[in-house]
């Protein structure tokens, strides 16, 4: 389906200057028309995931030729007939010159369906790249954030949680993403067999010990884990009580400016740039632009406990 959506947006992107498809007047064809470009790039990324999950949960599709040889090490190790016989299952070692040629330039090498080790393989690459990518949109999406920050001017967020949210976010799983990264560029295959367990490092690293048999990945490695998690740890108060902190601050600022009198406290209410505490209503972003004529009564209890749960919505 996917395939067959790309190929129907792209013949109306390609015969869009023509005056008898501009001139049609059927309105699902208008429809249609009016959306190719969407419609396009639907198709195209819908074929793109349909590859991706086949690649994942189901039977991969074999579109290029393997990375791995199996002549090179045939050559090389000197396999006989006996030996061959007496062996149904051999193993292929990249450390020999000519057997791993490359890496497969699309999803995952179909070798691996033949190996005895493809489930332990490909369970630790699906769950690496899970942190990976669930980190990296996490991430995205506090930066989104900013721009709302920004376009409501509400700069106090930006300090008291965007700007905690990435420390907390980055300091821990994105470091468990630099160590995924790190240990994937630079062990190689021949010091495969020692290398350290990025598990156990993690786990070390919030119980702040440390693994006689599990060395380090880069010198320094301790310090760092340490330094990390005392800021996420500080992150959380300043995420929990900073702007509750804030905005009962303001509302105590406007409230002794504020007149006495009914007058006076609709007023206030009018005149702040903070209406409706500062983007605490149903819309909490768009309660907080200035000239909102929305009357909104402070309570301190809502506040601590909407920060609360935003808090706890973190990973």
């Amino acid at each position: 389906p996917g395939l067959l959506e790309f190929h129907f947006a792209l013949a109306m992107v390609l015969e869009e200057n023509r005056p008898a498809v501009k001139a049609a007047q059927n309105e699902i064809w208008q429809t249609f028309f009016g959306g190719r470009y969407l419609l396009l790039l639907m198709g195209l990324f819908s074929v793109y995931t349909g590859f991706i999950y086949n690649e994942c949960f189901s039977r991969a599709t074999t579109i290029f030729p393997s990375g791995w040889s199996v002549a090179a090490m045939a050559e090389q190790s000197g396999w006989s007939d006996a030996f061959l016989a007496q062996h149904p299952m051999l193993t292929l070692d990249p450390n020999v010159t000519g057997v791993f040629l490359g890496p497969y330039p699309f999803g995952i090498d179909p070798v691996w369906s033949l190996a005895t080790n493809h489930l332990s393989f490909l369970n630790s690459f699906k769950m690496k790249m899970s942190v990976i990518l669930g980190v990296t949109h996490m991430a995205f999406g506090v930066l989104l954030g900013v721009f709302n920050h920004v376009h409501f001017g509400q700069g106090h967020r930006l300090l008291l949680e965007t700007l905690p949210e990435l420390v907390f976010l980055l300091g821990l799983f994105g470091y468990l993403v630099f160590l995924v990264l790190y240990k994937w560029l630079r062990v190689s295959a021949a010091g495969a067999a020692a290398a350290p367990s990025i598990l156990i490092h993690f786990i070390n690293m919030f119980l702040f010990a440390r693994s006689a048999t599990n060395r380090p990945l880069f010198p320094g490695q301790e310090v760092v884990q340490s330094v990390l998690v005392l800021l996420a740890l500080v992150m959380v108060p300043v995420l929990l009580l900073g702007t509750p902190l804030y905005l009962l601050r303001q509302h105590r600022r406007r409230s002794q400016r504020r007149p006495a009198g009914p007058q006076g406290d609709k007023a206030g209410l009018l005149d702040s740039p903070e209406v409706s505490v500062n983007g605490w209503g149903s819309d909490e972003e768009a309660a907080g632009c200035p000239g909102e004529d929305t009357e909104a009564e402070f309570v301190a209890s809502e506040v601590f406990m909407h920060q609360a749960i935003h808090t706890s919505s973190l990973p």
